[in-house]
């Protein structure tokens, strides 16, 4: 009898150790060029976790001698962050004014109406490719 508890303890325990999976979406993205910097543009779109906690740590675009980073503002400041937290169930904005990514070195041909694809990465579920217009 004592044998079975344990058991049950030990099982139930190790269970809630487990978290379930991220289930991400990425909805409503778009891009703006920088008025102040040429070939610079910003990226907005919500991350949709409907699982478990995740993390977006890389972010790259198919364009020769671009970088892309993670920036967010704080007290009125933007500032470069390492990654960006997708907690579970829940949905992160990147939005003006707060988290978003930043791409830097972009051709000169790149306008209004242009499209780029971003390869998102997350700690947990990979990659993902998304499609992002530059709009007014």
């Amino acid at each position: 009898m004592r044998l079975t508890v344990l058991l049950v303890v030990i099982i139930a325990t190790g269970a809630g150790c487990t978290s379930q999976p991220p289930q991400i979406a990425i909805e409503g993205q778009y891009a703006n060029l920088s008025p102040l910097f040429i070939g610079a543009g910003s990226v907005f779109f919500e991350v949709r976790n409907d699982g478990g906690s995740d993390a977006m740590v890389r972010a790259t675009v198919a364009v020769p001698n671009a970088v892309v980073e993670f920036h967010d503002v704080r007290d009125s400041r933007m500032v470069r962050v390492e990654k960006i937290p997708v907690p579970s169930r829940s949905v992160v904005d990147l939005k003006p004014g707060g988290q978003h990514l930043m791409i830097f070195n972009l051709p000169k041909t790149t306008k209004e109406g242009s499209e780029i694809v971003l390869t998102l990465t997350f700690e947990r579920s990979g990659e993902m490719q998304v499609p992002v217009r530059f709009i007014k």
